[in-house]
């Protein structure tokens, strides 16, 4: 019995015997007393508490950030402890916490204690009476096969006659279920404990020297299971960081990155290092953060895109270039930022606190200006040369949308050029030039001001009436003066009003931004052209589409998360001119969003590779140092021609990615010498001629030397290639079957044979590959698969291959992709070392990449999704297709296995985009420096706490 409760404690560092929910003040004020009898029930002074009770001391209703401790307590807690009572009955938290438990654990795991209301048994019915059950939560009808024993919460009357509950006789009951034995067994251990401290200190005053050898003896074995139980408690913790990163993914990149970063430097095994991949993949639109100094109450960007400029609630301004790792602070107001303008090449920034007025930049002769007294200022705005600003006050004492003063001032002499006093209060002020303002009023009217002549025009939209309708908020100008937004109900399209470009001019058509769910009073953010919209979500996110003019376009856009945004202040803006870039803001952080971003792992370059057809992907080969890909397909001809001929690319990688090379005319397969000091190009017959290509020699500057190998006769293809690594020779294989040993100085044939013996037949070969070294060939047919040793020119081995879909040779391993799993091979194909399972949801495709060592596999599916297996077999994580012209894309991976590089072509037409190279860096170490760098600020300690309520270790911690 003993050696069965030691196997049953439960370290407080590594789970939970029970989970206790509950709900009620009643509940709230006796569970803290179970949870500590249970904890405290005998022990030995020197273990650990035997059971460990979660329990949620802040009660119900619970918020978003605490579901997910919820969620980590339930996972790691044996049993769930339910308090009924009316108050947990009509929980939903309560009802939330059991409808987890049964879906990861089963019925029998589920304690019920009895505090208030009453259970009811229906033995007719097999189930808990629902009329006179008061006490029982909804979940829990039609949970049990039979009535279940349950414990009774009771209470008795103490000395003075105040009633108590029997603290002991529910945490003895609960601790005997959890750990397996008699009640009467836990009330009896402290007098077992007690003999047995006895009958040990007898034994060391008889015996101390023996007893000396013991404690040394016992010293060394409590040091290695203490190393062992704080690696334990590290893995735990780790895997909670990781757990809680993946519930924060969709909503809080930043804290996912975070969690993800330390959870693998606690422990850094493929289980954590696949959660750092999953959050540096998350949310792909999220480009970076950066924090403020303060929280941000005003948000805006230069015309150029170069500069953001926040204003926060201490008062400062504070700019920041986009990527960059910090804001700079430029001027500072006593209060907090209510409005604020900049420039067109963002030197000139103009801002208020509603009591006084800052300008800065390189222009301004006078940074200040006063506010008349009895005024406030409300709105603001810079002509993007920085000469002109604009500033909208009304009277202190008037009332929510009465008129106000719209000043015009000249930003170099620090002077009011002119007043206009206006009908109704404005939502936002843009500068078209140098020569004219314009105003939205509250109401959707909208007021053209000419600097010159003081001319009052009205652009309106609409004739008559508010233009958003009775009790929907007015958005701001477009960037460029041209439109304006309404907020509307969930369900109808958002609204973009054009302006009239003069008053006599015909009232233009409005636009829509059509989305599912837009968010009430909440307008959407127009680009500065006003061809493009961000609409904030009902939930949460936003969406990005075009102004059209149907109001339910077929393709609405899909919804953008990935990090708070706060649409109430209307800390959302395009960036620049761009159509596909974005900053918001939500309390201190600064978001960059970057809509064509594909993830942020992903650096892209163009290269000229197009489709030749729908099928035929382009090869791609890295060098051994991983730093050089060589691509073969067809090149992008940009005159007349749409028929494209083939080309050799070969293009750097790395930091200076610019080096590109072509060699014209030529494709076949590629083959590297070991130590990468040549390349071998075994040709194909050249495209459009059916006639043999002899060895040129190319004319290239690299640091490796290129040499083509004579191809095959016409119309026959080459299927592998191979550079030994002993002599100066090389191999081809063609797709008849028939090898080919090449003399590497000239590229010219020695010598042919058919590689027989083996059980593939060589007439029908569908798959070919030669290892690294140039010493051992694959085949496959469509049942078999032989590998052959063509130092001995002899058969080595024959594998079954009739569910075989690819394979491929990976240093000194052969890797053979099946249906339902990847097996890794001795290249000899005599051994196999392990097998990881994977069958893909979606229908798989015979291509596979690998590093040397096979300790890092990648498996490409038809639909172009890469899943990537650590040496282990863990699942490390997937990769959406990078390519978008639905044409199969080809993929590598670097020896190391750093380095995973896909290259997907562009469209077949002349003068159309490129094609592109895609190139991640998926190491431990590169996948910590992106989600560092992109995440920004690490997490502040009441930002931690919030989120694990756990201490952070020293190491878990950016960058």
């Amino acid at each position: 019995m003993r050696a069965g409760l030691r196997r049953r404690t439960t370290r407080a560092d590594t789970g939970y015997g029970a989970f206790l929910s509950y709900s009620g003040e009643r509940d709230r004020a006796v569970l803290p007393l179970v949870q500590n009898a249970i904890e405290k029930l005998p022990r030995p002074w020197y273990r650990f508490p035997r059971t460990r009770i979660f329990l949620d001391y802040s009660g119900v209703p619970i918020g978003a950030e605490l579901w997910g401790k919820i969620v980590a307590g339930l996972s790691r807690s044996e049993w769930l402890v339910v308090v009924a009572s009316p108050e947990a009955a009509g929980s939903k938290w309560v009802d939330r916490e059991i409808e987890w438990w049964l879906a990861n654990r089963s019925p029998e795991t589920i304690l019920l204690v009895l505090s208030a209301g009453s259970l009811f048994w229906d033995e007719e019915a097999g189930d808990w009476d629902r009329a006179r059950s008061t006490a029982l939560p909804p979940r829990l009808f039609g949970v049990f096969a039979s009535e279940p024993v349950y414990k009774t919460l009771k209470w008795r009357a103490d000395a003075n006659g105040v009633p108590r509950p029997d603290i002991d006789a529910i945490a003895v009951g609960i601790a005997a279920v959890i750990r397996g034995v008699s009640e009467a067994d836990v009330k009896s251990e402290g007098y077992q404990q007690t003999k047995r401290n006895l009958r040990w200190a007898r034994t060391a005053i008889g015996a101390l020297v023996i007893l000396l050898v013991v404690a040394l003896i016992a010293a060394v074995v409590a040091r290695v299971q203490s190393n062992r139980a704080e690696e334990q408690a590290k893995i735990a913790t780790a895997r909670l960081m990781a757990s809680v990163a993946d519930t924060k993914m969709a909503t809080d990149v930043r804290a996912a990155l975070l969690l993800a970063v330390a959870a693998y430097r606690l422990d850094p095994s493929p289980r954590h290092r696949a959660a750092l991949l999953r959050a540096n993949l998350a949310s792909p639109k999220v480009a970076r953060y950066v924090a403020a100094p303060a929280e941000v109450t005003a948000l805006q960007s230069s015309a150029d895109g170069r500069t953001v400029v926040a204003g926060l609630a201490d008062g400062q301004v504070v700019t920041w270039a986009p990527g960059g790792s910090v804001t700079t602070s430029v001027a500072r107001l006593p209060g907090e930022i209510r409005s604020l303008a900049v420039a067109a090449d963002g030197r000139t920034v103009l801002a208020t606190d509603g009591a006084s007025i800052t300008l800065w930049g390189s222009n301004s002769g006078r940074p200040d200006f006063g506010v008349p007294g009895a005024s406030e200022v409300d709105v603001v705005a810079v002509s993007a040369s920085g000469k002109f600003g604009a500033v909208h006050r009304k009277e202190t004492e008037a009332a929510e949308g009465t008129p106000g003063t719209v000043d015009i001032i000249d930003n170099a002499g620090g002077r009011v050029l002119s007043s206009h006093p206006i009908d109704r209060a404005v939502t936002s002020m843009v500068f078209t030039d140098d020569t004219a303002l314009r105003l939205l009023e509250t109401d959707g009217k909208v007021r053209q001001i000419s600097l010159r002549g003081g001319a009052d025009r009205d652009l309106s939209p609409l004739d008559t009436g508010p233009a958003c309708g009775d009790g929907q908020d007015v958005g701001e100008l477009s960037p460029d003066g041209s439109s304006f937004t309404c907020a509307v109900l969930p369900g109808i399209p958002a609204p973009v009003f054009r302006l009239r470009p003069t008053p006599s001019a015909v009232r233009p058509e409005p636009g829509y931004v059509g989305v599912a769910m837009p968010r009430r009073s909440a307008p959407a953010v127009l680009s500065r052209s006003a061809r493009i919209a961000a609409v904030p979500s009902a939930d949460a996110g936003f969406y990005v589409g075009p102004v059209t003019g149907e109001p339910r376009p077929p393709e609405p856009p899909p919804l953008i998360t990935g990090t708070a945004v706060d649409f109430d202040r209307k800390l959302l803006r395009f960036l620049g001119t761009s159509e596909t870039q974005l900053v918001s803001a939500s309390g201190r952080l600064i978001t960059l969003w970057d809509l064509a971003q594909r993830d942020r792992l992903a650096k892209s370059l163009a290269v000229p590779i197009v489709k030749g057809c729908n099928s035929c992907e382009p090869s791609l080969s890295l060098s051994p140092d991983g730093r050089t890909a060589v691509i073969t397909g067809q090149d992008k001809d940009p005159g007349e021609s749409a028929l494209n001929s083939d080309v050799v690319i070969i293009q750097q990688l790395g930091p200076n990615p610019s080096r590109q090379l072509s060699i014209p005319g030529l494709s076949g397969k590629l083959a590297w010498r070991a130590d990468g000091t040549m390349l071998a190009i075994a040709a194909n017959p050249a495209s459009g001629y059916e006639r043999r290509v002899f060895p040129p020699k190319p004319h290239v500057e690299t640091p490796f030397e290129v040499t083509v190998l004579s191809s095959p006769p016409p119309q026959i293809s080459v299927e592998a290639a191979g550079v030994s690594s002993v002599s100066p020779t090389a191999v081809s294989l063609d797709s008849r079957g028939r090898a080919y040993l090449h003399d590497l100085a000239t590229g010219g044939i020695s010598s042919e044979f058919i590689p027989l013996g083996g059980a593939v037949d060589t007439d029908h070969v569908v798959e070919a590959g030669i290892d690294a070294a140039g010493e051992f060939l694959v085949m496959r047919d469509a049942e078999h698969i032989s590998v052959y040793d063509l130092a001995r020119q002899q058969n080595a081995h024959d594998i079954d291959g009739k569910d075989a879909q690819s394979v491929l040779f990976a240093g000194r391993h052969l890797l053979i992709r099946r249906k339902d799993s990847i097996e890794i091979w001795d290249r000899t194909g005599s051994n196999r070392e392990r097998t990881i399972p994977f069958r893909s949801t979606r229908n798989s495709a015979a291509q596979l990449a690998a590093a040397a060592d096979a300790n890092v596999v990648v498996a490409k599916d038809e639909a172009g999704y890469l899943t990537v297996f650590a040496a282990d077999g863990t699942n490390l994580g997937e990769l959406e297709p990078d390519s978008v012209w639905h044409v199969p894309s080809a993929v590598a991976l670097s020896a190391d296995g750093r380095y995973l590089v896909t290259v997907n072509p562009g469209p077949a037409f002349s003068g159309g985009v490129d094609g592109t190279l895609i190139e991640r860096d998926i190491s431990p170490d590169g996948l910590i420096r992106a989600a560092c760098a992109h995440a920004g600020p690490d997490l502040t300690g009441a930002e931690w706490n919030a989120l694990m309520g756990v201490a952070r270790p020293a190491q878990a911690r950016c960058p």
